[in-house]
């Protein structure tokens, strides 16, 4: 679904893939301002610094919580050093796809679940990050699997709550950055209950309402 914004959802030093010349080289994010121009790292092979003359065209594309970002623009300016970086015309249309199914909305719900395995039964707590009537996004201490399937537990800021709800893990990633949030871990709702359906639907409704206003 293309998505409509009058700015690229940067972050400092997220990787993006720059197709110069017809090859594909992995940067990262140096710094932007709207408008003017892009910095990334100037691409580098077998450790020597690619060679770039201003207003050579350049793709790039990048992947951002699930929304695909694509923009075609031209080199301003290649420095080797001190530091080797590529200046980038800021593009005037750029291109924004999401590629979820469901719309996620981000949170900071603390939570609880428990999943078994044969007799034994391993409780953990954590925080929801986000949440979409397909899924949600939790942080927390201990490590699960794929093959474990999570019983959900959250009382929700607009009324409702998830109980005991059946989530299969999709994906997983360490969070070295916190000790109290170890492990990252992308839930599929199983089964949505009646209680949980409606929970999250008011939940989404409110959040959507409130996204729109903000807008305006």
């Amino acid at each position: 679904m293309a998505i409509k914004s009058n700015e690229i959802p940067f972050v400092m030093g997220q990787k993006v893939t720059a197709n110069i010349r017809g090859e594909n080289f992995s940067v990262c994010v140096r710094g932007w301002l709207k408008g003017q121009y892009v910095i990334t790292d100037l691409p580098k092979v077998g450790g020597e610094s690619y060679r770039v003359a201003p207003q050579t065209g350049v793709q790039i594309h990048f992947i951002k919580e699930g929304l695909f970002v694509n923009f075609k623009s031209s080199t301003t300016l290649a420095l080797a050093q001190p530091n080797a970086l590529l200046v980038i015309e800021y593009p005037r249309t750029f291109d924004l796809h999401n590629l979820r199914k469901f719309e996620r909305f981000k949170t900071n719900i603390p939570t609880t679940f428990f999943y078994e395995e044969g007799d034994k039964k391993f409780e953990d707590s954590g925080i929801l990050r986000d949440i979409s009537s397909g899924g949600a996004l939790i942080s927390h201490t201990k490590e699960v699997t794929k093959q474990n399937l999570l019983y959900v537990s959250a009382e929700l800021p607009t009324g409702g709550s998830i109980k005991l709800q059946k989530a299969g893990v999709q994906n997983l990633r360490k969070n070295p950055k916190s000790e109290a949030s170890l492990y990252v871990t992308g839930v599929k709702w199983k089964g949505l209950l009646p209680e949980t359906e409606a929970a999250i639907s008011r939940f989404i409704t409110e959040r959507s309402r409130e996204r729109r206003e903000n807008q305006r």
